[in-house]
């Protein structure tokens, strides 16, 4: 029997000149009906390939290639963030696709030591992209999913935590840290029952109460991994805290409940009323900030709040 070779789409824009490629790349024939060799696997992409792959609208691998092409881009993602020739929209989709896969990675093997060796990465080009080019804010925020997941509300709150820490003026290193833990804040969710997670409707006391537990359980994740700086862990683990002590899961009040854990807290809140779920529409921004502002003042830090407010009309 004959075996059915299968392709994939790949983003020519990450193929970067002078790096040796560890995967075929295919383009499709005049007929579009079968595919034509373009760069053997062990290649290196020089200066002629480049131009050729700037002319061909689609490139493709062969899907037992994907993990060596996931693994290049993971490797050359901080090269690709600093090419002058990419624009900026580029930039930022390249950027988010690419932690959308990291990010499912992560909520299926949430112990795997490889979630810290591919996230941190990330979580730096992503400071780099938003402290050298003013625009990349504005580009990572058009492209945050509308519709709520787990992983893309957790990809979007990083990019609001990371865009709200620039505007409070928290320094790069710091940057990385505050995206780590806004990245991982939920990973405590990917041992929830999957039920509760995507249940459509208001969760009952006890699917509630199970719900609460993600914090803490996250927070023994990132322990098992490794992780030991405490802004990340308070940032994961207080991040359902409130100024008022009523919080989740160590009622803290606001002495307690850290700097990282506050912001992530904001996003949090604010990416959860402006998407969209089953079971509810999504609030404009607008919407969102008057609710914070009017109804969670003893929840939330207004001074974060009011940061998030500058930010956003700067967009």
């Amino acid at each position: 029997m004959t075996k059915v070779i299968r392709y994939k789409s790949i983003d020519k824009r990450v193929i970067t000149e002078g790096e040796k490629i560890d995967f075929t790349i295919y383009l499709p024939d005049e007929t579009k009906t079968s595919m034509t060799l373009l760069l053997q696997s062990d290649s290196v992409v020089d200066g002629n390939s480049k131009i050729r792959l700037r002319e061909v609208e689609r490139l493709y691998i062969n899907d037992e290639d994907s993990l060596r092409y996931e693994a290049y881009v993971q490797k050359h993602i901080q090269s690709i963030a600093r090419a002058e020739d990419i624009p900026i929209e580029s930039k930022a989709l390249i950027i988010y696709e690419r932690a959308t896969s990291v990010i499912n990675d992560m909520f299926h093997n949430p112990e795997s030591l490889e979630i810290v060796q591919n996230t941190q990465p990330l979580v730096n080009t992503m400071v780099e992209v938003i402290l050298r080019d003013s625009s990349a804010i504005e580009s990572l925020m058009k492209i945050t999913a509308h519709d709520y997941y787990t992983h893309t509300h957790s990809l979007n709150v990083s990019i609001y935590a990371l865009s709200l820490g620039n505007q409070m003026g928290i320094a790069e290193k710091d940057l990385e840290v505050l995206g780590m833990a806004a990245m991982l804040h939920d990973i405590g969710k990917s041992k929830i029952d999957y039920d509760i997670i995507n249940k459509n409707g208001k969760l009952t006391e006890e699917e509630f109460e199970t719900m609460k537990a993600h914090p803490h359980i996250g927070h023994e994740i990132a322990l098992k991994l490794g992780i030991k700086d405490k802004r990340i862990l308070s940032g994961i683990r207080h991040h359902h805290e409130k100024l008022n002590g009523r919080g989740y899961p160590d009622r803290i009040n606001r002495m307690g409940i850290s700097q990282f854990a506050r912001i992530i807290a904001v996003c949090d809140v604010f990416d959860a009323l402006t998407t969209k779920r089953s079971y509810k529409n999504p609030m404009s921004s607008f919407e969102a900030i008057k609710l914070m502002k009017e109804s969670m003042s003893e929840h939330l830090d207004m001074s974060i709040v009011q940061s998030l407010i500058l930010m956003l009309h700067k967009k």
